[in-house]
């Protein structure tokens, strides 16, 4: 059994993938392999991964009929995978000669499920050396941490945008939480690196630059807007909620965990929004579109809340705490916060659905104040202007009440400087 299997899926790099497999094979440690994945390339990929595989023994090629994307590659590079550890490696990008050595020593000496390193941003492009230099992310370096604070470590150092070769992983650790790619979209490590940092007993940031990524005009990272990458991005934040329904029992009480998961689910929702705002109307996510209708949702609840006020009507009580959570970046509080406005048979049904849904009730809002508090919780009146600061007005307000006060009651509030009211479809 090999230390660590280095997975490279590959398709059209022909210009890259020589200098990828040589910082690979030029490795300080020689107890590896290389399982690399055509996926049907069209230039002479093919061709050189073959050549090197028939230099060195510790070199495997698959070939795919059709092309079917990185996720695919890499789920089936790790099916056929046998190393104690697994790298990931894209396949236009390149390794330090003594990164996957130190690497396992440190893992081996720590028995980690997972470890974190740094990138080094190179170019060849002279458009893109500025955009280069500015994305590097630098780790503090901290001890070994549990998933609950590794996630809360990314939070305080506002690093979210995480890719999969700027980690080493057990084997063991991947199979025993079933960890997969979602095949056919792009972006796809923002779910998956959520999922592996979550979950894992012992994991480690280390401030070591062994990742060299090259950015290039018309990649993933670099190219232009496609609708398959607000689908991407929107397929990993639906995937947030279900991971963190998995985890709810094991920290239900637990607030700081749980800001950090909003923090991340916010930081996605930004990126969705900056590429729909630079986007046209996508006729991707039109009635008869090829998107199943959850993301179809989702996708009305970008448009929404990418101007600078929502006004969302009819909205769906199960996509609720979706709209609520992608909101209030500004507030500095819980992005699961709210407001009711409304005290009667509405509001009531409304803080049922809110407590179902995990959102916390700041108050309750009305247009005359004649009593403190209403089921426990205090009542504001919408008129008062010391009420409520500019920025508790950016958390956002749930109408509740009849369909013939909407109208009132929102322009009340509008008047109020109050920026995201929501009407609630029961």
């Amino acid at each position: 059994m090999p230390e660590v299997s280095v997975l490279i899926p590959a398709y059209n790099v022909e210009p890259y993938i020589r200098e990828c497999l040589d910082s690979v094979l030029g490795q300080t440690m020689g107890d590896l392999e290389v399982i690399c994945i055509d996926d049907a390339s069209t230039d002479r990929t093919a061709e050189i991964l073959r050549e090197y595989e028939r230099k060195d023994p510790r070199i495997r090629v698959y070939s795919q009929e059709k092309n079917k994307g990185q996720s695919c590659g890499r789920n089936l590079a790790l099916s056929h995978a046998s190393g104690r550890y697994i790298y990931m490696l894209d396949s236009d990008d390149m390794i330090r000669r003594e990164a996957l050595e130190e690497l396992l020593e440190i893992c081996k000496s720590q028995d980690l499920d997972a470890a974190g390193f740094e990138t080094r941003l190179f170019t060849n492009d002279d458009e893109l050396r500025k955009e280069a230099s500015a994305k590097t992310i630098v780790y503090e370096e901290r001890p070994v941490m549990n998933g609950r604070d590794g996630l809360i470590y990314c939070m305080e150092q506002d690093v979210f945008s995480l890719s999969v070769p700027t980690f080493i992983m057990k084997r063991e650790y991947l199979e025993k939480i079933g960890i997969k790619f979602v095949e056919g979209i792009l972006h796809e490590d923002v779910g998956y690196i959520f999922e592996l940092i979550s979950r894992a007993d012992r994991i480690q940031f280390l401030h070591r630059e062994l990742f060299l990524r090259r950015l290039r005009p018309h990649s993933t990272m670099t190219g232009g807007f496609s609708d398959k990458n607000i689908e991407g991005y929107l397929k990993s934040f639906v995937r947030s909620f279900e991971l963190e329904s998995m985890l709810k029992e094991k920290y239900r009480q637990d607030m700081v965990f749980q800001k950090a998961v909003q923090k991340w689910r916010r930081d996605i929702f930004g990126r969705i929004r900056q590429l729909y705002l630079q986007s046209e109307e996508t006729i991707y996510f039109q009635e008869g579109g090829h998107v199943d209708e959850e993301i179809r949702r989702l996708f009305q609840i970008v448009k929404l809340t990418s101007s600078g006020k929502a006004r969302a009507r009819d909205i769906l009580g199960e996509d609720l705490h979706v709209l609520v959570s992608s909101l209030s970046e500004g507030s500095g509080s819980e992005a699961t916060q709210i407001y009711l406005c409304g005290t009667g048979q509405y509001a009531e049904r409304m803080m049922d659905l809110a407590g179902a849904v995990d959102l916390v009730i700041r108050g309750v809002l009305v247009t005359e104040k004649d009593r403190n508090a209403f089921r426990g919780f205090p009542v504001i009146g919408i008129d008062r202007e010391a009420a409520l600061s500019d920025k508790e007005k950016e958390i956002p307000v749930i109408l509740s009440v009849s369909r013939y006060k909407r109208e009132e009651y929102e322009e009340k509030l509008e008047q109020a400087g109050y920026r995201y009211i929501i009407h609630v479809r029961f």
